[in-house]
């Protein structure tokens, strides 16, 4: 008998029984922290996660009821450019849009890309639809209230295309 066991079982059986447990709780406690940080992502509650948010929606998916006609857009001038905000708000006013104040940007922003569109919570469906009409403008989200957006033109900024008119149609058919 020169051999006593303590406990009815090995050192090398406890050694690994401990093993086993400390794995699994640390693997559980892994677990679980990763579902802590994926739910506390999709919620909103870490930075950056906000961002990630506003970035899936797209244009397409704004409202299929929401009409031209029912968005009312200032348009201001951010750039140096004399008389471009007049001219924009022609171009928005016959895409259909409700043109409200035409001026030099309040704001007195420097924006050196093409176009910010100001919109508040209420008006971001509106914001899109305009943005699909306005190419380069960047939609920028504050704190107003009311549905009512701004375009302000950038130093980037080129007039929006005419749009086709329908006497083109006309003159494009060949005459017996």
């Amino acid at each position: 008998m020169g051999y006593v066991r303590t406990g009815g079982m090995s050192t090398a059986a406890r050694r690994r029984r401990r093993r086993t447990a400390l794995v699994l709780t640390a693997m559980v406690l892994v677990l679980a922290g990763v579902f802590a940080y994926a739910g506390a992502y999709y919620q909103g509650w870490l930075p950056g996660s906000e961002e990630a948010a506003q970035t899936t929606s797209s244009p397409t998916e704004t409202d299929a009821g929401l009409q031209p006609e029912d968005v009312v857009v200032n348009v201001y001038n951010a750039s140096g450019v004399p008389g471009l905000a007049g001219r924009t708000a022609e171009a928005v006013t016959a895409r259909g849009f409700e043109v409200g104040s035409v001026d030099n940007d309040p704001e007195n922003e420097t924006i050196e890309h093409s176009a910010d569109i100001r919109h508040g919570e209420s008006g971001e469906e509106a914001a899109l639809l305009l943005q699909q009409e306005v190419p380069g403008a960047e939609l920028v989200a504050d704190e107003r209230e009311g549905p009512e957006i701004d375009l302000v033109l950038g130093d980037a900024f080129e007039e929006l295309p005419e749009l086709p008119s329908d006497d083109s149609e006309a003159t494009a058919e060949p005459e017996d």
